[in-house]
């Protein structure tokens, strides 16, 4: 079932994106000659004799694409893609990666209201045995800021103590009693709280750390109070779980840039199908937030400006109405290639780790 459910969601997630990029080549009346999901052979085509428009369902489900007169290569069609505005051309371009952030939002939507007799604040309730923080930390404590970002719901404070607590290290405390204690292998945090209703600024709070597939993690060690659902605190969740999101996958990318995060960890659509398989353990309600977390990656890291990728078009598009004029498409064209053969590459290697480790 959850592979099931894994095809429906890349297929759903990937029919989503390449509307996107169709719904508005259509509104701009761009010539188009194919609208493929999935990639490799085709399981079928239907040629429309409206508008002799190709529509292709393919093997592969882990991409799809509208090909438009004029994408790659200079064309004479009075409405090729080449021959619109560069306006109407980012509006196309960024289409589909907006489309997959408002369906992330939405999924947010829905699993906010299937757990609304859950929502997790951020003021502590009690604290786990042995808690390191229970040194600066006091039960009442409302959480606002980690590091100087924002926490609103508990899945957002979670997130941040264990991503911001980077570095490991060995401090001493001092207990309630006056005695000193030496604490190894804690990140340390500086938490903006609201105690007794004043804001104020807790620097250094240490948070056990542990390693997972390489990548070193702070330990939240409280427990937080629930939320009555109103009509506002809900609208908050949406909003904060959709933000979450979007930190999450822009700290995984930076964390790929700067090396915190290996290639190792990396996952592919197999990957990502046992990670939704962990999810469906904890429920349906945890796969919609599953799917929402895969929604805004989709649609952030096609929006990122690498060539072949909807980012990397947007970044020619903006270059053209900088100098007045477009670049060489041919140039374009063998960039974009080159590209998406490295990331081909990419994908067949990440695809191959995550087999190998489903046996070892």
């Amino acid at each position: 079932m959850v592979i099931v459910f894994a095809i429906l969601m890349f297929g759903f997630l990937i029919t989503i994106h390449e509307f996107g990029h169709y719904l508005f080549a259509r509104l701009f009346k761009v010539s188009i000659k194919e609208f493929s999901i999935g990639m490799g052979p085709k399981i079928f085509t239907k040629v429309s004799k409206k508008t002799g428009i190709s529509y292709s369902l393919r093997w592969l489900p882990i991409g799809g694409y509208v090909s438009m007169v004029g994408e790659d290569e200079e064309s004479d069609d009075e409405n090729a893609l080449n021959k619109k505005s560069p306006w109407k051309r980012l509006v196309i371009l960024a289409a589909g990666g907006l489309f997959n952030l408002i369906v992330g939002v939405l999924l947010c939507a829905v699993f906010v209201l299937m757990t609304m007799n859950r929502l997790g604040s951020t003021v502590i309730a009690d604290f786990t045995e042995n808690a390191t923080s229970s040194y600066y930390l006091q039960e009442g404590d409302q959480i606002v800021e980690v590091n100087g970002k924002n926490v609103g719901i508990a899945n957002e404070l979670n997130f941040r103590v264990m991503w911001e607590a980077k570095t490991p290290e060995t401090v001493t405390v001092t207990d309630s009693a006056g005695n000193e204690v030496t604490l190894e292998n804690v990140g340390l945090l500086d938490l903006t709280v609201i105690r007794d209703g004043e804001k104020i600024l807790l620097r250094d709070v240490p948070f056990a750390m542990t390693t997972e597939d390489g990548i070193g993690i702070g330990n939240p060690d409280f427990y937080v109070y629930r939320e009555r659902a109103t009509f506002s605190t809900v609208i908050r969740h949406i909003f904060c779980e959709a933000r979450n999101d979007v930190n999450q996958v822009w700290s995984s990318l930076g964390g790929l840039l700067t090396g915190r995060v290996g290639i190792q960890n990396m996952s592919g659509p197999v990957g990502i199908t046992e990670q939704m398989g962990q999810a469906a353990s904890l429920g349906f309600a945890y796969l919609i937030f599953f799917a929402a977390l895969i929604a805004i990656n989709l649609g952030l890291f096609n929006l990122l400006p690498i060539p072949a990728l909807d980012g990397g078009r947007i970044v020619f598009v903006l270059i053209e109405a900088i100098r007045g004029k477009p670049v060489n498409r041919e140039l374009e064209g063998k960039i974009h290639t080159g590209a998406m053969l490295c990331l081909f590459a990419l994908m067949i290697f990440v695809l191959i780790k995550d087999t190998v480790g489903l046996f070892v």
